[in-house]
């Protein structure tokens, strides 16, 4: 990167810093809760199966909302959105924490999940707008550390809240990122009120139309991304370490926080390596090297086989925010709201799904044949969507230029 490149890097990310800032706050706040359902199950005396509901119901109402919110956030100013997302977010936290029963408890977690469907795509807005197409993934990857290091401090946070006073006490930290959000829309610029008119450089596809296939694309990488978290991570990872090779929970977890740490290490060389080899490429090369890092389980028997396993596909997994930058690389920025918001339902679709699919196997086959399948599911999300990217709109290039196929 030149001289000149890495002074506007530096320049753009100190305009996003505080949106980052947000950011990590929010993640904490939205991520807290998974510790808490073995004391919600308790004291509202529900079934797993129930419990479970106040997990999916966030996942679910982001399927029904997540265009709507992206069309909203494509024609509003975007400090107001932000806000907007946040008031949502606290309101629903404050339902959760003060809830008499279990079906408010599912009320507000759906309430919580339309604000962080807004706020996320308007986050998502925010940096595609103030990015340039030579910056864009390196900002995506800041964006990526951020969210990471808000999902690994979430789940610590709330469990210790809990475990030290009351699961009601942990949607503090969601009501306090919600009014963060909300303080930090009140008070930032919008980015777009005084931007300059260039036609060439913020929609590089002017008078292009929308192609199905650049929103199929992204969003089937996405969608390959969400199952990887929701069926290796959470579900494949933990059951498989502590049946086969008999781990306890703070080892499980422990295991996973060194797999998060490492993560920080792939978000920051994926940046880079965008920006010399092209967001698409760099995608598809990931996507690939983390189907297969998943078989690398096959071959486990021992604690330390696990931690360099969860290593491998740590380093593999370059998470789904460059999938935003391409998104905005390949659509129209006037199609931006509808495309961000397939982009995240399709997300959250493969949140939903790989749970399911990875428990039937592993009840039907085994640990093995799991990761077999989930490691096929990756591959042949990787094929489809290299298919499906590979013949951009006219001037599409990508970051740097490169993703010419």
């Amino acid at each position: 990167m030149t001289g000149v490149a890495s002074i506007r890097v530096s320049k753009e990310a100190a305009v996003i810093m505080p949106l980052l800032l947000i950011l990590v706050g929010f993640e904490i706040g939205v991520s807290v809760f998974g510790p808490l359902l073995p004391q919600v199950q308790r004291e509202f005396r529900v079934s797993a199966g129930s419990v479970a509901m106040a997990l999916s119901v966030y996942h679910g109402v982001r399927l029904l909302v997540n265009v709507p919110m992206g069309r909203l956030v494509a024609r509003s100013a975007l400090p107001a959105m932000l806000a907007t997302g946040g008031a949502i977010l606290a309101a629903g936290g404050v339902a959760v924490a003060l809830a008499p029963s279990f079906a408010v408890v599912l009320v507000g977690r759906a309430i919580m999940g339309v604000g962080s469907a807004l706020f996320f795509i308007t986050i998502h807005f925010w940096i595609s707008k103030v990015a340039t197409i030579d910056n864009k993934a390196q900002l995506f990857s800041y964006h990526q550390i951020a969210a990471l290091t808000g999902t690994a401090l979430g789940p610590a946070l709330g469990g210790a809240v809990a475990g030290w006073l009351s699961w009601r006490y942990s949607l503090v930290l969601a009501v306090t990122a919600g009014i963060m959000a909300l303080g930090a829309g009140r008070r930032l610029a919008d980015p777009t009120a005084n931007r300059p008119v260039a036609p060439v450089q913020t929609d590089p596809y002017n008078g292009a139309g929308l192609e199905i296939r650049s929103i199929l694309g992204p969003g089937i990488i996405m969608m390959a991304l969400f199952f990887f978290h929701g069926g290796v991570i959470a579900t494949l990872i933990p059951l498989f370490s502590a049946r086969e090779i008999h781990l306890g929970p703070a080892a499980i977890g422990a295991i996973l926080m060194i797999g998060t740490i490492q993560r920080f290490g792939a978000a920051l060389a994926s940046g880079r390596l965008a920006g010399l080899f092209g967001t698409r490429r760099v995608i598809l090369s990931g996507l690939t090297a983390l189907g297969v890092s998943v078989l690398s389980f096959l071959g486990v028997s021992s604690p330390l086989g696990v931690v360099l396993a969860v290593s491998l596909v740590s380093w593999a997994n370059l998470g789904g925010s460059l999938v935003i930058a391409l998104v905005t690389d390949v659509v129209p920025e006037r199609h931006w709201g509808v495309a961000l918001g397939i982009n995240r339902t399709m997300a959250d679709v493969g949140a939903m799904v790989a749970p399911l699919l990875v428990g039937l196997v592993i009840d039907q086959r085994g640990f093995g044949d799991a990761f077999i399948v989930a490691a096929a599911v990756l591959l042949a999300a990787t094929g489809l969507a290299a298919v499906l990217t590979a013949a951009h709109p006219a001037g599409a290039t990508g970051a740097g230029g490169r993703d010419a196929p």
